[in-house]
């Protein structure tokens, strides 16, 4: 059954109002809302008061995920397939105790991380060159050395971009956006991921001749035993587009404005482009925060995350 929800499944962040459904009544008794529906505890009063719960797909078996997570059959055996790490929920505090220990009561191994951990920008780099071993980059924040040694995981993925469509437009869209493709480049010293966009990156000299295959010859360049993951891909598209961040104050109340008048308040010819940017960078850091957390002592299941 759907659930209305105000906020992104995958990351949590908030949803316009426009569009968040109206939920169904509360008068039938199945519904979300009902009286048979278990009660949702209140937000708390901090800004990150969740915590994120990963399980570990290495070991475990399909049928296993399916009783755990409640999902088909036919996922379970993805997931089991895929390996890996797969972010199951963002849940309070409290909440999330009882469902990482119902998890492991299953059998299957559960990492917690705090949401406040997870909740980071990256430091974009606008250019640079490649040494041995290491880049030599242009960043909005001053100029950055990356070295090797010093790097815990490379995350790289595809970029879906794609145009909103408008009440007012009349005419089809026949061209189509290209795939965006970034690169973050995790630090075992600063929580902040440093991000390459291969479309807004001005590389000192291309062999290749193309932005992607350059990019990707610099991670093979400097990720030489690096772990590199490249999982975002294989996301569902329930993850995919959504409205772009606001790059400023302006920006942002434009973007209010257009929340609250509808989508019909765009003039015609006016397109907004969305993408998943967002959900990448998310998807990223906290597979970092994970890194750092093994990396540091192996996996902390008997810690509190909201101690950490």
């Amino acid at each position: 059954m759907a659930i209305a929800r105000a906020s992104c499944l995958y990351c949590g962040a908030e949803l316009p109002p426009d569009r968040v459904p109206n939920p169904p009544s509360s008068a039938d008794p199945l519904s979300p809302g009902g009286p048979l529906t278990p009660a949702v505890a209140p937000e708390e009063a901090s800004p990150f008061p969740r915590v994120l719960i990963v399980v570990d797909l290495e070991s475990a078996r399909a049928e296993t995920l399916g009783e755990a997570l409640g999902v088909a059959a036919y996922e379970a055996e993805l997931l089991a397939r895929r390996g890996g790490f797969h972010l199951h929920r963002i849940l309070g505090g409290e909440l999330a105790e009882d469902e990482a220990s119902r998890l492991r009561a299953e059998g299957l191994t559960v990492e917690m991380l705090p949401e406040s951990e997870v909740r980071t920008r990256p430091l974009r780099a606008v250019g640079g060159d490649r040494g041995e071993g290491r880049l030599d980059l242009r960043t909005e924040e001053g100029p950055l050395t990356l070295r090797r040694e010093e790097l815990i995981l490379i995350v790289r993925g595809p970029i879906a971009r794609q145009y909103q469509p408008t009440y007012r437009r009349r005419r089809v869209d026949v061209a189509s956006l290209d795939e965006g493709y970034r690169v973050h480049f995790h630090r075992q010293s600063h929580p902040r991921p440093v991000e390459i966009d291969a479309a807004n990156f001005e590389f000192g000299v291309s062999v290749t001749g193309s932005t992607r295959l350059e990019l990707d010859a610099w991670v093979d360049a400097i990720g030489a035993g690096v772990p590199c993951d490249d999982g975002f891909r294989r996301l569902p598209p329930a993850f995919g587009v959504a409205a772009p961040e606001p790059k400023g104050p302006l920006a942002a109340a434009a973007t209010l404005s257009r929340t609250v008048r509808g989508r019909e308040a765009l003039g015609e010819g006016e397109s907004v482009v969305l993408d998943n940017a967002a959900q990448f960078v998310f998807y990223s850091v906290w597979r970092a925060a994970l890194e750092r957390r093994r990396g540091a002592g192996g996996w902390t299941d008997a810690t509190d995350p909201l101690e950490a």
